[in-house]
């Protein structure tokens, strides 16, 4: 890391462009035209539900009506989303409680979609579509794999692939694997379908809540899996293994689940094929942190002291977000790094959890390409 700079706990986000054919991108400049023209009438038919559903939003929840969050779409760039408020002020609460916090207006907005229908201004600004891969919020960069960040090839949406193929109540990694479907076979007969299987969707309400399991976020934790990449464990015993697709132990080792959410990792052994380090190895460190994100609500995860670390190992765990502990580290929460007992400091320290409110994202993204709708060269800086 440059010494010259606070070492920040953020991952670069590790990017594989697709290649969109000329065709495509043709039919994405004629569709921008026709999703201007079909939001700005939709402002107009909504005015008066609305103004209803504002009205609502006030009398249940009080001011502000409406919930604005940074997002992504096209490239990485990042916008501010405009949905109608259905959830309080978490208070003094947990952030985590928002069962608690969803009132029943509110469920019923989000279960009729009319809670997206500001978005419709999003539209017309230019920050996403009507149909495309939803866009997440910015504090997920660095946690997708160089796969699933694909899905930013072509400008988010109001409504998409995944929304109509279970929405909610489909795992994270097949979300993205749709998503990653229509970026591929993008065209005005699989849009039309979309639109058409949306309005059976938002009629029976498919989809709109997920069931979490006990211990589970319905945050994205990050890939489970690549097409390359597969990890087994961690077991009980804490053994973990990341194997390729031919069934070889590329890396491996043991984590702990210690007390306030530390996860440490007591042991890091590479397969030859890993030891100069690369893409290869940070997927396969970026699967390790997505499973213990996913499993364990670990907060922050460190390197014991007793760790050996190569130079390409150290570089790869850096480029995943773990950074020297210490009082010039940055994390995206006002907590201060935990030590082990005894006052040892882990050799490196990652916050894995959920950034808090007014930390900026890690290495937040303009754009990938060098304009909108084109495929050039990525971003110096990105992999």
């Amino acid at each position: 890391m440059n010494p010259s700079h606070p070492p920040f706990a953020g991952p670069v986000q590790r990017v594989r462009p697709v290649r969109l054919s000329r065709r495509q991108l043709n039919y994405l400049r004629l569709r921008r035209r026709a999703d201007v023209a079909l939001a700005l009438g939709g402002l107009v038919v909504a005015a008066i539900p609305m103004a209803l559903v504002a009205l609502g939003v006030l009398v249940t929840m009080g001011r502000p009506v409406l919930f604005a969050q940074e997002r992504m779409t096209q490239s990485g760039r990042i916008f501010t989303l405009w949905k109608f408020r259905s959830m309080r002020d978490p208070g003094p609460r947990s952030a985590r409680d928002d069962a608690e916090r969803l009132v029943p207006f509110g469920r019923f907005i989000r279960a009729t979609s009319l809670d997206e229908l500001p978005s419709l201004w999003n539209i017309v600004r230019g920050d996403m579509g009507l149909i495309g891969p939803r866009p997440l919020p910015t504090y997920y960069l660095g946690r997708f794999s160089a796969e699933q960040f694909a899905r930013h090839t072509v400008p988010a949406g109001l409504t998409g692939h995944a929304q109509v193929h279970g929405r909610n109540e489909v795992e994270w990694d097949r979300r993205m694997s749709i998503d990653q479907e229509y970026v591929q076979q993008i065209g005005p007969v699989l849009d039309l379908q979309i639109l058409r299987d949306t309005v059976g969707v938002v009629l029976r309400r498919r989809g709109v809540d997920f069931v979490e399991a006990p211990g589970e976020s319905t945050d994205f934790p990050g890939p489970q899996a690549t097409s390359l990449l597969e990890l087994d464990g961690p077991a009980d015993d804490g053994a973990w293994q990341c194997r390729d697709r031919e069934d070889r132990v590329l890396l491996g080792g043991t984590v702990q689940l210690l007390g306030g959410g530390m996860v440490l990792i007591g042991a890091l052994a590479l397969g030859a094929e890993l030891l100069g380090g690369g893409v290869l190895l940070e997927e396969a460190l970026l699967l390790l942190v997505s499973r213990v994100r996913s499993r364990e609500r670990a907060r922050w995860m460190g390197i014991a002291p007793e760790v050996e670390l190569t130079p390409a190992l150290r570089e790869a765990l850096e480029r995943n977000g773990f950074v020297p502990p210490g009082p010039v580290s940055v994390f995206p929460t006002h907590e201060s790094a935990p030590t082990l007992m005894g006052g040892r400091p882990p050799v490196l320290i990652a916050y894995v959890e959920r950034p808090q409110q007014g930390f900026p994202p890690p290495r937040p993204l303009l754009s990938m390409w060098s304009e909108p709708g084109t495929s050039a060269t990525p971003v110096p800086g990105l992999q």
